[in-house]
């Protein structure tokens, strides 16, 4: 039996490799609270190991004992710092064949073409590979690629040019594909520092400490809305206590409507989380009755039933909108809502507001 029908046998093993693998680093990420993009994985395909032996023709005495990859698997993580961390973690799991291991960030010269990425190759360890999920896998190699979202972006992109060298790229693309790459570089650095500077954002407004002279935690953004809203969970509460009396069902929170308080409050002209908590504890005395409109108005369902599942902050949301003008209302379009449950809201509001002499 010639190496190509013996992998023909074998690849449903190596599909199961990489499956398994692929379970086991999400699991190792998630315990050490690192967020990845994505984690994948394939076994070769049997026309690829055909073509890989035919064009390295006779470098190969035995192609499943010599070719590395036959299993392969891919992580693909946000910044540049986790790939140290990652580093740590796959040479603690598994034993990684270093002579045939490659650091690209170590091997490119300053000024040579193509992107950073680390390729181990690697066996599951001792401490696995007795195990009886594991031992069919003890003997085989398998590939781990580990890149930033930036460096996978610039792989891709490279494939799709079939450049695989600075020798194969045109003179007159050169000198624009180089700065690319460093642009590319620079980025992944860059977004680094914003995830650290991120970081002493949200020290500063945890403490109420100053950035730079400037009173962080006073602002009105994503940050401070969630922290305010955390830090305050009786009005929370408060609010939620009056949507239920309304006829309101609890559901999940949903980030999304931190991010609609946040455009909300710009378009209602308050400039700081003071005078947001200020309207909020305000309006909270007049809320329970609109509420109880907002659930009344909304259309039933076909046993005759209202069923609006909703949270805290969703409600506080919806008394906020109640606050924009006419005008305001009608431009307002969240993208999320439907337009026939965000046209009976709005209506609903002018409604309210009639009633009320335009409270």
């Amino acid at each position: 039996m010639d190496h190509v029908e013996q992998y023909k046998e074998l690849k449903p093993i190596y599909q199961n490799f990489s499956q398994s693998l692929i379970v086991l680093l999400k699991s190792i990420l998630e315990a050490n609270n690192i967020k990845y993009h994505l984690i994948e994985g394939r076994a070769k395909e049997i026309e690829s190991f055909k073509h890989k032996i035919q064009i390295k023709k006779g470098k190969y005495r035995n192609p499943l004992k010599e070719i590395m990859d036959l299993c392969g698997t891919r992580i693909i993580v946000y910044y540049q710092t986790d790939i140290d961390k990652i580093d740590s973690l796959i040479r603690e799991n598994f034993d990684v064949d270093l002579k045939n291991s490659v650091d690209k960030s170590t091997i490119l010269k300053s000024n040579e073409f193509g992107y950073l990425s680390n390729h181990y190759i690697v066996k599951i360890n001792s401490a696995r590979s007795h195990l009886p999920e594991w031992s069919k896998f003890k003997d085989l190699n398998a590939e781990i690629q580990l890149r930033t979202v930036l460096q996978h972006s610039w792989a891709a992109i490279s494939h799709e040019l079939e450049y695989k060298s600075k020798f194969d790229i045109p003179d007159i693309l050169k000198r624009k594909l180089f700065r690319l790459a460093g642009l590319f570089e620079l980025a992944d650095e860059q977004f680094v520092q914003v995830k650290k500077k991120q970081f002493e954002l949200s020290q500063a407004i945890e403490n109420k400490t100053d950035i730079e002279n400037i009173s962080v935690y006073n602002e009105i953004n994503l940050d401070t809305i969630k922290h305010y809203f955390s830090e305050n969970k009786s009005i929370v509460n408060e609010y939620w206590n009056l949507a239920k009396s309304a006829g309101f069902a609890q559901s999940g929170t949903s980030d999304s409507y931190y991010s609609h308080i946040v455009s909300i409050s710009k378009l209602l002209g308050i400039k700081s989380i003071e005078n947001l908590a200020k309207l909020i504890e305000d309006l909270k005395n007049i809320s329970g009755e609109y509420l109880k409109l907002q659930f009344s108005e909304q259309v039933p369902n076909n046993e005759g039933e209202r069923i609006w599942l909703a949270d805290g902050i969703f409600i506080i949301y919806l008394v906020l909108m109640s606050q924009l003008s006419e005008n305001e209302l009608n431009d307002y379009k969240p993208k999320d809502w439907s337009n026939d449950i965000l046209e009976q809201v709005k209506g609903t509001i002018i409604k309210w507001k009639t009633k009320n002499n335009n409270l």
